[in-house]
């Protein structure tokens, strides 16, 4: 302790080793530049000073429904409104203490703030890829503050696997989780304006579906009490409409443990927060979308039989069994070409369905920041593309993919904003 003393005292008389009085020398006030402090004036006070607050689905720039090529209807042979009951979606119940926590840890957007709103988001594996795709909402018949409820709507078909896997992560987290009959809660789809569509009240409840303009979803207390007498269309219209607007839903569509948020279309359709805390897959997905170049979109797509002249120029829906005779995940390739599928057969209804593409190949869509593909395999108008019948060797039915305006105009608007920042 004492040598340490002794320096001490010796630098506070100015007992400065030889290094430090040649430093302070040059920088003594004959050989510093002036210097006149600003004059002071009152801090700026920014938004970031505050809490960030999310603003509900139909108020984001890219959710919100203005005048755009897809508000006006197409001729594509299906209603242009209507109501359709759900009953391949199921409803989880999240509640408790923790459930808000709990939640923002696994999932790739943040939660919902009002009970006519939703959060259109997926659950992904550490390596970032889609376990499902999910819409979440707040149970309307909880009066807890701050919302401690919560539904999360699912393929029915994969419900109780979520079931296993939220259990899996709850740990000591203070959170019921309860898989709901159809007859408490269940599921509708709106689209249009439909010219029968009932109020909302106690026992129906409406969120706008940020996919498709004019979408809505439906959630329905008690077994439907609320829409007697309604005329309702088929759950197959409404799956057909999915299709012709290249929406994919599910995991019969979005393969469990291998579809990607970018390529399922999920981060243009705001499913992903990049602003948000941590959560499960994050890494890879922060990745694509700041440094990578998704090669691969799921897009709509219409069959028609090899024997035609020539591939058809617009989309729409004719009744047959064509999608029928298709197996899912069948490579889709380039008539008369050898090489790499230009992409996978989904799956389908009647005529129509969904492909994941290579965008390159299938589209007159170019991939930012890259040259043209020089092998000759890139898109030319023209080309044609065909999937094997299953159980049929040899066979092979044409497959024509088509960009929908909602793509176009959400890449339109991502390359904007990504040319601003730069």
């Amino acid at each position: 302790m004492q040598p340490v003393v002794r320096r001490r005292i010796a630098i506070a008389a100015g007992s400065l080793p030889s290094t430090t009085t040649t430093t302070a020398r040059a920088f003594s006030s004959s050989s510093r530049p002036s210097y006149s402090p600003p004059p002071l004036s009152r801090p700026k006070q920014t938004p970031l000073s505050l809490p960030r607050q999310h603003r509900p689905f139909s108020t984001s720039p890219l959710l919100r429904q203005e005048a755009t090529s897809e508000t006006t209807p197409v001729d594509n042979g299906l209603p242009h409104s209507g109501i359709s009951p759900l009953p391949s979606r199921s409803l989880i119940s999240l509640s408790g203490p923790d459930a808000a926590k709990f939640l923002r840890g696994i999932i790739t957007n943040e939660l919902p703030t009002t009970p006519s709103t939703l959060a259109y988001a997926a659950f992904l594996s550490a390596q970032g890829r889609i376990l499902n795709d999910v819409f979440i909402y707040l149970d309307p018949r909880s009066t807890s503050s701050p919302p401690d409820s919560f539904l999360i709507e699912i393929s029915t078909l994969e419900a109780a696997t979520l079931v296993k896997h939220l259990k899996r992560y709850k740990l000591r987290s203070k959170c019921a989780i309860a898989l709901l009959p159809q007859e408490e809660a269940s599921v509708i789809a709106v689209w249009g304006s439909p010219d029968s569509i009932p109020a909302q009240g106690e026992s129906l409840r409406y969120c706008p579906d940020p996919r498709v303009p004019f979408w809505q979803r439906g959630l329905v207390f008690g077994g439907g009490s609320g829409l007697e007498g309604v005329e309702m269309q088929s759950e197959e219209v409404y799956t057909l409409l999915r299709y012709a607007n290249g929406v994919a839903e599910g995991q019969e569509e979005i393969v469990r443990d291998g579809g990607l948020p970018h390529e399922s279309n999920l981060v243009l359709w705001g499913g992903v927060d990049f602003r948000k805390g941590c959560y499960v897959g994050q890494e890879l997905t922060i990745r694509t979308e700041h440094r990578g170049v998704v090669r691969k979109r799921i897009l709509p797509a219409m069959l028609y039989p090899s024997s035609a002249s020539s591939p058809p120029t617009s989309l729409r829906y004719e009744e047959g069994d064509l999608a029928g005779r298709i197996q899912a995940g069948s490579n889709v390739t380039r008539v008369g070409a050898r090489g790499r599928p230009a992409g996978n057969w989904l799956g389908g209804r009647g005529n129509l369905g969904l492909v994941l593409g290579r965008l390159e190949m299938m589209t007159d869509l170019k991939l930012p920041g890259e040259a043209a593909v020089g092998t000759g395999m890139g898109f030319k108008e023209g080309d044609e593309f065909e999937v094997e019948v299953k159980g049929e060797e040899g066979e092979k039915v044409r497959v024509k993919a088509f960009v929908p305006g909602w793509l176009r105009e959400k890449l339109d608007e991502k390359m904007e904003k990504k040319g601003r920042r730069h």
